[in-house]
């Protein structure tokens, strides 16, 4: 169910707020590519979001927040629960803001600002108020780092693209490269060479990113190191939190930590 309350179109106003929550579906929730005359902020309080621009791939974890320019070609596609708050950016203050896709991790005050902007009410305040709000998140943003969570680069070959948006939404499927060669009608050697010719990384290296990615979002939902191991399809927590340590250089408790700061 698409649950979304969107502010009147007004063209003087510089911020447009609306909500979006939506339940689960296989494969996530595809959005195609498209630009916007605005800018878009997006803040993601459940689920995982994928934003492809060109070659280009931004990853949105939950308690994140995604910029994404005006002007700028791209699509989408959010995994699991999908809620979040997302704030159009009038054309005249966007330069702003960076001029190419970016996130960085929340903070109390983002969310709290975000809430208010998003509230009802919010395009009666008077304008200079509206301004005001809008310095201090810019300033806010100014303080935080870009969020350095790895790329997930995504094929282009539309079955490659199925199977790599496949193994987003399952990652604890144990299917092996044999047998993902022969429903996708390809030998396993071609598979392989072409998924690394359109990524940039092996198959193997890709899926235990996903995985890490999912983990995350389990994560940041709550839920313990063990359940999210467990959940994405490692065998055991050891294994998963020295796979986490080798790619985001500290543990599942300490990423966190480290993210919960401001």
């Amino acid at each position: 169910m698409l649950q979304s309350a969107a502010a009147p179109s007004l063209p003087d106003v510089m911020l447009k707020p609306f909500s979006l929550r939506r339940r689960r579906e296989s494969k996530g929730i595809s959005v195609p590519a498209h630009t916007h005359a605005e800018g878009m902020l997006v803040l993601v309080h459940e689920g995982l979001v994928m934003v492809q621009s060109g070659e280009r791939v931004l990853t949105v974890l939950p308690g994140s927040l995604g910029w994404i320019p005006p002007g700028v070609q791209h699509g989408a596609r959010w995994f699991g629960e999908a809620r979040g708050s997302f704030l159009h950016v009038h054309p005249d203050i966007c330069g702003r803001l960076p001029p190419n896709c970016r996130a960085w991790p929340s903070s109390r005050l983002i969310e709290a600002l975000v809430e208010r902007f998003t509230e009802g009410g919010w395009q009666d305040a008077p304008p200079s108020y509206q301004a005001q709000l809008f310095d201090v998140l810019l300033e806010e943003l100014r303080q935080r780092t870009f969020d350095a969570t790895a790329p997930l680069p995504m094929p282009a070959d539309p079955r490659l693209q199925d199977l790599a948006n496949t193994l987003l939404d399952t990652p604890d499927d144990t299917a092996g490269i044999d047998e993902w060669a022969q429903r996708l009608n390809m030998s396993s050697r071609t598979l392989m060479r072409r998924f690394r010719q359109e990524t940039g990384v092996t198959l193997g290296q890709w899926r235990q990113q996903a995985r890490l990615l999912r983990a995350l979002e389990m994560l940041f939902r709550g839920g313990s190191v063990t359940q999210a191991a467990l959940s994405v399809g490692y065998e055991s927590t050891s294994a998963f939190i020295g796979s986490f340590r080798t790619a985001f250089g500290m543990t599942p408790t300490r990423y966190l930590a480290d993210r919960g700061e401001g």
